[in-house]
């Protein structure tokens, strides 16, 4: 049986508890959209085990930490597992199994559901450490860095602390790339966002290439604005348009993944993102701002 994950704090810390308590063949990573385009026929077989990624009808176990209330309650008949709203999936593969061989985990499940509840202070994001630090050296945009999330995946399973990880040559050098990236994003965030109303708004088509870096940080340096609105150009055909709820001003009462259901797109209550063909974006982009200013 294999087990497909995504390449996260929250979906390494699955990868580890099942492996104790499922005969885990291997171990791949995957990304939410590839899921959804059908695009895990390479890696995954009837019966096998998915975590921490949305519903595919091929899952034997699956776990997940969203609203399953969309999905056509015959299709999930037989799928063993846990799946529904809660703070992390490792919370519900932790709960699930209920096992004594996964109490060491407790403390990092804890961890995970801070990071999954985005329960953050701002210390955690201007100067993160322990835990916190080590789950920003994990890209899930980058599924096919496959070595670097087993390292990390055999570290915890091994016992290892979050200093020693942290201590480990390949990872202290992506702690070090990370604090590059940060300053560099920070540059762009200042230059490319603008605040309108409640809604931040920063706007990255105009570079070759969207600056990586903390999803948070807008909210540091924006404190007024509760909806952070990203823009980037794909190909230049078209727009990726990337919504999320401000982690520390939590006013806004808007469903995030339902609004961008009407745009193609989707997500959780909290975040989502859609894709737009570039003859329609402006347009499309207006009608979105419009919906969120409060």
């Amino acid at each position: 049986m294999n087990l497909i994950t995504r390449l996260d704090f929250d979906g390494i810390l699955c990868a580890a508890m099942i492996h104790e308590m499922e005969r885990v063949a291997d171990i791949s990573f995957s990304d939410p959209r590839t899921v959804e385009e059908g695009g895990l026929l390479d890696i995954l077989q009837r019966g096998d085990i998915i975590a921490h990624l949305p519903f595919h009808p091929d899952a034997g176990i699956w776990f997940h930490n969203h609203d399953v209330s969309q999905i056509d309650p015959n299709k999930l008949k037989g799928v063993k597992g846990k799946f529904g709203v809660a703070p992390s999936t490792a919370r519900q593969v932790y709960d699930y199994y209920k096992s004594p061989a996964l109490d060491r985990y407790k403390p990092l499940v804890q961890v995970a559901d801070k990071i999954g509840a985005a329960d953050m202070n701002r210390e955690d994001i201007l100067s993160p450490a322990g835990w916190m630090l080590v789950s920003y050296t994990l890209d899930p945009r980058f599924s096919h860095d496959h070595s670097y999330g087993i390292l990390i995946l055999n570290a915890i399973k091994g016992g290892k602390s979050a200093d020693q990880i942290l201590a480990l040559p390949q990872v202290a050098r992506r702690v070090e790339l990370y604090k590059s990236d940060e300053e560099r994003y920070v540059k762009a965030l200042k230059e490319h966002t603008k605040l309108y109303g409640n809604v931040i708004i920063t706007d990255f088509r105009g570079l070759d290439r969207a600056p990586r870096g903390n999803r948070f940080m807008v909210f540091v340096h924006y404190e007024q604005g509760n909806i952070h609105v990203r823009l980037e150009s794909l190909g230049g055909f078209r727009t990726k348009v990337s919504v999320s709820k401000s982690i520390f001003n939590r006013t806004s009462k808007t469903n995030i993944g339902r609004l961008l259901e009407d745009y193609g797109g989707g997500g959780m209550e909290g975040a989502g993102t859609c894709i737009l063909g570039r003859k329609s974006a402006e347009d499309k982009i207006v009608e979105i701002l419009t919906k969120l200013q409060e």
